[in-house]
């Protein structure tokens, strides 16, 4: 008896929950693109991410899917979840390569990996990977808007993996590990002499010569900086170093 009568009390609130379930609207594909794409647009980029979730699942033929893949990976990207933005980005190229994002898709690719690279010092896999992916976007697009920028990123990227080479060379130098720190300066001048760690790199590999008293190397070493970086600022300490190496070599004789 007290069984029918609890159920008897709950069915009211039952049946209004139900009620409330069916009058909840469900939106149209592009009413739930407007929907995610406010909240986009008002930074609310975890609330956006689960509004084209939804959009994508329910209605995978709708017109605005490239739009929206293309958005959750800029949700990623914004929230700085960078590996789950390429992953967002990589299917609007497989799954709409003919749609015009995929141009933007591909240079967030590469920017996503760019931004995903740590500290010179540190592993530099994702740089590798962002100046792989700038070539092939550049190589795949060179027309595009973005060009310009992928071309920024491609030289700040280069550069990074410069350094990090010229800190090794560096190192092994203040270690008077010369013939280890003349592998890693040369790796400079032969891979990045369009950075700004080359004239260093030249002038550190002058110094490494020097060091080990192969003075022959070392002033063909000096010669060469001032020949392709006249106006560096280590232009003075090589004419110094070249001086003294002759009075050295002199009073060698």
């Amino acid at each position: 008896m007290l069984r029918k009568w609890l159920c008897l009390s709950l069915l009211p609130l039952i049946l209004s929950c139900a009620a409330a379930r069916k009058e909840t609207p469900v939106l149209g594909a592009e009413d739930q693109f407007a929907l995610a794409k406010r909240e986009y647009e008002k930074k609310k980029y975890s609330s956006a991410v689960l509004e084209f979730q939804k959009l994508i699942f329910n209605y995978p033929g709708a017109a605005s899917l490239d739009s929206a893949q293309f958005l959750l990976g800029m949700c990623y990207f914004n929230e700085k979840d960078y590996s789950s933005s390429v992953g967002e980005f990589k299917k609007v190229l497989s799954s709409f390569s003919e749609s015009p994002l995929a141009n933007d898709a591909s240079f967030m690719i590469a920017y996503a990996h760019y931004k995903d690279s740590p500290k010179p010092e540190l592993d530099q896999t994702n740089t590798l990977k962002a100046i792989q992916e700038l070539k092939d976007f550049l190589d795949e697009y060179p027309d595009s808007q973005h060009a310009p920028e992928a071309q920024k990123i491609l030289f700040e990227a280069r550069s990074k993996l410069a350094q990090k080479l010229y800190k090794n060379g560096r190192l092994y130098f203040k270690l008077k590990q010369y013939d280890a720190a003349l592998l890693y300066l040369q790796d400079v001048l032969d891979q990045y002499s369009d950075t700004r760690y080359a004239a260093p790199a030249s002038f550190l590999k002058g110094e490494s010569y020097r060091e080990q008293r192969k003075y022959d190397l070392a002033e063909l070493e000096y010669r060469k900086f001032l020949e392709k970086y006249p106006g560096d600022k280590l232009t003075g300490k090589v004419k110094s170093r070249l001086n003294k190496l002759d009075k050295e070599i002199q009073a060698k004789k």
